[in-house]
C-alpha cells in the first residue's frame, strides 16, 4: 500500500495537471507523480490540531469560533503565496444567513380516538427553514414512503402511485439496500448487496439526509421524518440531538418557497411504536422498503406539531484564495479545490465536554487543502490555468456556503473546469 504522502500527491497531481493541461498546440508531456512534492503530514496534524482545539468552540457560523478561523484561514492561504480570492481585493465571500431556534412541542401521533406523544431530542428533533415567528402540523396524515428515493436510472420509485402533497413522510436513512442474494435465506443480504443498485455498500447522493429533505420538498409534503439508525446513517443519535440546535439557512427572500414546513429525525424505537399504532411492523415495512417495486404506505394517522422560532441575521463567510494561472489565456480558466470549515459549535455535554470539535469532519479536509496550496505555489512551471481555493461556510446546515458560491459565484460557472471537494481524509 502507497504511503499517505504518496496518496496524497497523488491528489495534489490530478488537479494540477487539470490546471496545467492546454490548447492545441500540444502541451508538453504530464508530470509524473514523482515530479510532485509530498505533502507534510506533519502539517496537516498541526492545522487540524489547531482548527479542531477548544479555542476554536467547535467552528459554528456566526460564532466567535468562525472569526477565529477566517482569520486563520486567510492568515495560513498567505503564507501559502496565494492572492486574495475574491476579486473585490479581499479573502472572504460574505453568505447572508438567517439563524433560527426551534422549541417544538411534543409530536402527537393519532389514529382514531387514541394518541401517542412522542417528546422532543429523546424521541424526535425537528425543525423548520421556513423563516417564521411559528410553524405547524396540524392532524397532517402520515404516509412511508421507504428510502423516498425517484432513481430514474436504477428504475426506482418510492413514489409512484401516491400523492404526498400535504401530507407527512416517514422516510428510511440510507440508499435502499438492495440485495444480491438469489436466495436470501442463504445469504446476508446486509452484506451481499447488488453493487449496480445504488452503489451496494457505497452511499449515493440518495442516501443523504438533504436528499430526502429536498425531495419532500420537490413533491409538496408539509413534513418528513427520518427514521434514525446508527449504522446506515453513520453517526449516533447525539449527532442528531445535535441538530435541534440553532439552525443556519440562507437569507435569501425566496429560499423557502416549496419547502417543506418541518424537517426532522425519529429515533428506531420511536418509529417503530408510531407504526405499531399505524397497525404496521417496522422491521417488515423496512425489508419490503429495500426491495424493486416497493409502494409507499398510507399509515392512516395523523402528526400533530407545533415549532416556536427565534431568529437572528448571521453575516458568514467563505475563505477564498487564489493561485493565478500562468497562461496569458487559460489563466481564465479555473480549477477549485473546496472544504467546509465549519462544524457544530457547541453541543450537548457527553462527559462534561460541551464542544464539537469536528477534527475529522472536517478540520481534517481543510488542513489538506491548505497544505495543498503551499504546495501548489512551488511547482514549475506553474499550472496554466488558475486554481483557487474555496473554505466553505455551513456545509452542516445543509450544504449552504457551497449553494451560495453556486448562485453567485465569483468567477463564471462555465470557465469552471472542474472542482475536488475533501471532506475529511484517511
Amino acid at each position: 500500500m502507497r504511503s499517505l504522502p504518496a496518496r496524497l500527491a497523488t491528489l495534489l497531481a490530478v488537479a494540477t495537471f487539470a490546471a496545467c493541461t492546454s490548447a492545441p498546440p500540444p502541451a508538453p508531456a504530464p508530470k509524473t507523480l514523482a515530479d510532485f512534492p509530498n505533502v507534510s503530514t506533519d502539517a496537516i496534524l498541526a492545522d487540524t490540531q489547531k482548527l479542531a482545539s477548544d479555542e476554536f468552540e467547535g467552528r459554528a457560523p456566526g460564532s466567535k469560533g468562525e472569526t477565529l478561523t477566517v482569520q486563520y484561514l486567510e492568515s495560513e492561504f498567505k503564507k501559502a503565496g496565494l492572492q486574495p480570492g475574491n476579486p473585490d481585493g479581499s479573502w472572504v465571500q460574505k453568505v447572508p444567513l438567517v439563524a433560527i431556534t426551534g422549541s417544538p412541542s411534543p409530536l402527537v401521533i393519532q389514529k382514531g380516538g387514541v394518541k401517542k406523544s412522542f417528546k422532543a431530542g429523546n424521541d424526535f428533533v425537528a425543525f423548520s427553514k421556513h423563516v417564521a415567528d411559528e410553524v405547524s402540523l396540524e392532524n397532517s396524515e402520515l404516509v412511508f414512503v421507504g428510502y423516498g428515493v425517484q432513481a430514474p436510472e436504477y428504475n426506482w420509485d418510492d413514489f409512484k402511485g401516491v400523492d404526498v402533497k400535504g401530507k407527512t413522510l416517514v422516510v428510511l436513512v440510507n440508499d435502499p439496500p438492495v440485495s444480491a442474494a438469489t436466495d436470501p435465506k442463504e445469504l446476508d443480504a446486509a452484506k451481499q448487496l447488488d453493487e449496480k443498485m445504488f452503489g451496494g455498500r457505497a452511499m449515493t447522493y440518495y442516501g443523504r439526509w438533504t436528499y430526502k429533505f429536498e425531495k419532500a420538498a420537490e413533491l409538496g409534503a408539509a413534513g418528513v421524518l427520518i427514521v434514525h439508525e446508527t449504522y446506515p446513517a453513520g453517526y449516533p443519535w447525539p449527532v442528531v440531538q445535535g441538530m435541534a440546535a440553532e439552525r443556519f439557512n440562507l437569507a435569501a427572500p425566496d429560499k423557502n418557497l416549496g419547502r417543506a414546513k418541518v424537517e426532522g429525525w425519529l429515533t428506531q424505537a420511536a418509529a417503530t411504536a408510531l407504526l405499531k399504532l399505524a397497525g404496521q411492523d417496522y422491521e417488515k415495512l423496512k425489508a419490503e422498503a429495500g426491495k424493486p417495486g416497493f409502494k409507499a404506505v398510507p399509515l392512516g394517522v395523523t402528526a400533530s406539531l407545533n415549532l416556536k422560532q427565534a431568529m437572528r441575521t448571521v453575516d458568514s463567510q467563505n475563505v477564498i484564495g487564489k493561485l493565478p494561472g500562468a497562461d496569458p489565456v487559460l489563466k481564465d480558466e479555473y480549477v477549485i479545490y473546496t472544504a467546509h470549515w465549519d462544524h457544530f459549535g457547541q453541543c450537548a455535554p457527553v462527559d462534561g465536554d460541551n464542544i464539537c470539535n469536528g477534527a475529522l469532519d472536517n478540520a481534517t479536509g481543510t488542513a489538506l487543502m491548505i497544505e495543498i496550496a503551499r504546495k501548489m505555489k512551488g511547482i514549475a512551471p506553474a499550472p496554466k490555468r488558475t486554481v483557487l481555493f474555496l473554505a466553505v461556510t455551513a456545509e452542516e446546515q445543509g450544504l449552504l456556503g457551497s449553494e451560495y458560491y453556486g448562485s453567485f459565484p465569483l468567477y463564471p460557472l462555465e470557465k469552471t473546469l472542474g472542482v475536488l471537494n475533501i471532506d475529511g481524509i484517511n
